[in-house]
């Protein structure tokens, strides 16, 4: 720097913009260098490292071009460069565009509001009404796409019972695949797990597989030969899967995550045993512990129905670079399916079961839970384990199948008004095979829209929003402020909804407000740089956003968190961690709690809590949503269903 630079009070604005000038590669090495288990095979390297390799280049680089006769850039400054961050002045401008954006973002949470009072109001009249027993339940994940299924199901059985959580379960740990090399990890990005799950005893050892992905194809004469025979043949595949595609061992099918009938190491009996300083498979207490938190965090700690599904959630598709984040945030930007099957082993074993009793969870003997995938690109479902349920429950089983098979139809109906290759009209068993036969299309750049839309984040229990249509904006937590007064586990669910969904969010805000320098363009020429991340062609540039495929139908506007609790307790809540709190009073997601007692609504402005009124009084209440699905590609406005 001294040589380059020369003058000291420089070198911040220097390194500025030397990193700047090649976007994403600080970043990545930055990420890498805090978590150093992001990268498969884990490498040491410094942010420091790689500016110091930069400005040794760059003086070789001088040296090579003008004969070591060159002095500092500071010795020819005219004009002294101003300070990075130096506070600028606001103009009218600034302001219109931030009212502007007020305006724009309060316009729909006032509806999104309304639409929930209406809802309070209808609840009302029928607080009378007698409950029946449940016919099952089943846990989704928080993620925005599940909340559509959700409200399918309860419409196909109204007798029911839906909850959300963050898709991971509560369950953090290594995963180490069959014939696995590396372990991946099953649980939010900023959590290091001290556990690991191997699966083991695998009946289909085989699988699937291609001639061309063999390491005989790398050989110089193994290589020379396949492509002049097995080339030809692929070349003739390619023209076919045009016309009829299907999967194939390249595609990246969420099943094939973990095999159906292989055995996981869930069970620790021996916490010595460790392989690499992780601990394999959890003990009794550990079990226990995540179990009671999770059913505590969302209220099920009563009234069990004979079968809970634990539904994690994946995706498949071909020829995509951005795969991973189709896959479940909570798990790292993988499927949720072992995660599901873990949290339902230690929910079903008889020793957790008795610790649970000790804190006032009773699960009756009958009750049983099983792990389940639901793939959000191809609306499939998945189920495991499923020989060990009950004869009874076998029979419910065969039941609840055919309720959920009809609820992923129609969900495929929902999402399928914006593509334009679907007509939504058609029947929900065309437009089942033509979702399926998105997700496996070579040419197809949108198999599936992702979070695009998202909007919200709702905490609280089901009634809030049961028969509230929203449109798949809607990240949702299940919870019930009755068993957690004083806020513990609200803390916790705040704690990874701000940085997760609000991430989420503004990553899809940015990316739509100026694609070009925040977004990461069009996907269609995107090359993958060494599995970190996509670049344009021969650009050595890294895209840090999300390309327009996946933004194009979504409106810039930051999250709303809506929460069901006394306004003191949220405000006390969200002061414990600053990480939390900065969302919050930085306005980088917005904030509104619903009093549960008096239904009132509170916004968070400026460190407290003011009264907000709607400026609507109500939405609009109709008996069906498909004729208005089957008339508009646009966002839907909210709708009270009856």
């Amino acid at each position: 720097l001294k040589l380059i630079v020369g003058n000291e009070q420089y070198y911040e604005q220097y390194l500025f913009d030397q990193q700047f000038a090649h976007p994403g590669w600080s970043g990545i090495v930055s990420t890498i260098e805090s978590q150093p288990e992001s990268l498969l095979d884990v490498k040491k390297i410094t942010l420091h490292d790689v500016i110091i390799f930069e400005l040794l280049l760059e003086i070789d680089a001088l040296d090579n071009q003008l004969n070591n006769q060159w002095t500092a850039l500071s010795s020819s400054l005219e004009t002294v460069p101003v300070a990075l961050f130096k506070e600028t002045n606001q103009t009218e401008y600034n302001e219109v565009i931030r009212l502007w954006q007020e305006i724009y973002e309060w316009n729909y949470y006032d509806e999104v509001l309304a639409g929930l009072r209406t809802k309070s109001k209808s609840s009302e009249k029928g607080t009378n009404k007698p409950k029946n027993p449940k016919s099952f339940q089943a846990l989704l994940c928080i993620d925005d796409r599940e909340t559509s299924l959700r409200d399918y199901l309860e419409q196909l059985d109204p007798d029911c019972e839906t909850y959300a959580t963050p898709g991971f379960f509560g369950v953090e740990f290594y995963f180490r695949p069959h014939n696995g090399k590396f372990n991946t990890k099953q649980c939010p990005n900023n959590v290091t797990p001290a556990y690991l799950i191997k699966e083991v005893n695998i009946k289909n050892k085989k699988g699937q597989r291609d001639a061309h992905f063999t390491k005989h194809s790398h050989g110089l004469i193994g290589g020379w030969l396949i492509s002049q025979t097995l080339g030809f043949w692929s070349a003739l595949k390619l023209f076919i899967s045009i016309f009829h595609p299907s999967i194939t061992p390249a595609a990246s099918y969420s099943f094939n995550h973990m095999d159906k009938d292989s055995e996981l190491t869930i069970e620790n009996k021996h916490p010595q045993d460790k392989e690499n300083g992780l601990q394999i498979g959890f003990t009794v207490d550990e079990m226990a512990q995540r179990v009671a938190a999770v059913l505590t965090s969302i209220g099920l700690v009563k009234d069990f129905a004979p079968i809970v599904y634990v539904i994690g959630h994946g995706s498949s598709s071909v020829n995509n670079p951005y795969y991973a984040a189709y896959d479940c945030g909570a798990c790292s930007g993988r499927p949720g399916s072992v995660n599901a099957r873990v949290f339902a082993f230690m929910a079903n074993h008889p020793k957790v079961r008795e610790e649970l009793t000790h804190i006032g969870i009773i699960i009756p003997e009958e009750t049983q839970f099983i792990g389940t995938l639901h793939d959000t690109c191809r609306d499939e479902i998945m189920y495991y384990d499923e020989q060990q349920l009950s004869l009874i429950n076998q029979e419910v089983h065969e039941k609840n199948q055919k309720i959920f098979n009809t609820a992923l139809a129609k969900n495929a109906k929902e999402r399928s008004r914006r593509f334009d290759s679907i007509n939504t009209k058609h029947s929900l068993k065309t437009i089942k095979e033509k979702i399926a036969k998105r997700s496996v299309s070579l040419f197809e750049p949108r198999p599936e829209l992702n979070h695009a839309t998202n909007a919200l984040c709702i905490i609280g229990r089901r009634q809030l929003t049961q028969k509230l249509f929203l449109d798949r904006r809607a990240f949702m937590n299940s919870y019930d402020y009755n068993i957690d007064p004083d806020g513990k586990s609200l803390f916790n669910i705040l704690k990874a909804a701000a940085p997760v969904c609000g991430g989420i969010n503004l990553e899809y805000y940015f990316s739509r407000v100026d694609n070009l320098k925040l977004g990461a363009g069009t996907k269609l020429p995107h090359n993958v740089m060494g599995l970190l991340g996509v670049a344009n062609g021969t650009d050595g540039d890294l895209r840090a956003g999300l390309p327009t495929q996946m933004i194009e139908i979504h409106d810039p506007i930051r999250l709303l968190i809506i929460v069901e609790h006394l306004p003191e307790v949220v405000l006390k809540t969200i002061q414990i961690a600053e990480s939390t709190y900065e969302w919050f009073i930085n306005e980088w997601a917005h904030l509104i709690v619903i009093h549960p007692e008096t239904n009132e609504y509170y916004q968070f402005k400026n460190g407290r809590f003011i009264p907000y009124q709607t400026v609507r009084d109500q939405v609009q209440q109709i008996d069906y949503i498909e004729p208005i699905l089957e008339s508009t590609k646009e966002n839907i406005p909210v709708y009270l269903l009856s």
